[in-house]
């Protein structure tokens, strides 16, 4: 993969948040983490269809940084991060927000906690992320796009979140769309799913492993996979801009 085009996406995309970010109406974004660079990798045609791409996850972060030079920050859409930017500036204005995502009963435990937590969020609707019927999907975006809420947050896992945002976005949908990985479902229960000293350290990821289940497998995807792959395609992209530069000189 060329890691330089990446590179320089979140480096852009960090750079515009979150003025930009948040007014750049018919924008799509996505959140990449050190688990879903695996897919970045195999599908980057449908991710280079997103109008930003953000670094979620600190190695991700101190990798770009140590090889690149590149100071990128943390930011993932959760309470820890862009979440608690956008509902701020919803429970002060007149915009709506939509969300789609979760099982029905997660769903609206976490409605119930955003609506606690900011009383003046205008919240247009909201369903589940479950498509079981033949059409359902498109029902869904024909609905989002006629009543043309400013915000949607979009929690259905990589690659189906990014799909439905690009889908959603050629349906006609003008406003500013979001993926947001498990918030849905992790703030059923409360609107800070990560205690204070978790995201004082950095330690989300290991939070993760031990209050969700079937994250395990994704331990040595992070920790070993992932730092190998980029460092591997950091090497190509140098040694190929390399070569390119040399032919020009010959």
């Amino acid at each position: 993969m060329n890691n330089r085009r990446f590179v320089e996406t979140v480096t852009e995309s960090a750079s515009n948040y979150p003025d930009i970010t948040f007014t750049r109406k018919g924008a799509i974004y996505t959140c990449v983490n050190p688990f879903s660079y695996h897919i970045v990798r195999k599908q980057r045609d449908m991710y280079e269809k997103m109008d930003g791409l953000y670094v979620d996850g600190m190695l991700m972060c101190k990798l770009i940084n140590l090889m690149w030079g590149r100071s990128i920050p943390r930011l993932s859409f959760d309470m820890s991060g862009m979440a608690v930017d956008l509902f701020d500036r919803l429970n002060r204005n007149e915009e709506t927000i939509y969300f789609v995502g979760a099982k029905q009963e997660a769903l609206e435990s976490t409605i119930a906690q955003i609506r606690k937590a900011y009383p003046g969020m205008n919240i247009a609707g909201y369903r589940n992320g479950y498509f079981l019927l033949p059409g359902d999907r498109e029902k869904e975006i024909s609905h989002i796009v006629s009543l043309n809420p400013d915000f949607v947050i979009v929690g259905m896992g990589s690659p189906l979140q990014e799909k439905f945002c690009i889908d959603l976005k050629a349906a006609g949908y003008k406003g500013i769309a979001f993926t947001c990985g498990g918030f849905l479902h992790q703030t059923a229960a409360g609107i800070n799913y990560y205690p204070e000293w978790v995201n004082r350290y950095n330690l989300r990821a290991f939070y993760r492993l031990f209050h969700e289940k079937g994250l395990w497998g994704r331990l040595y995807n992070v920790l070993v996979e992932f730092p190998v792959l980029f460092t591997w395609d950091t090497v190509l992209t140098r040694l190929r801009g390399s070569d390119k530069r040399k032919e020009l000189t010959d």
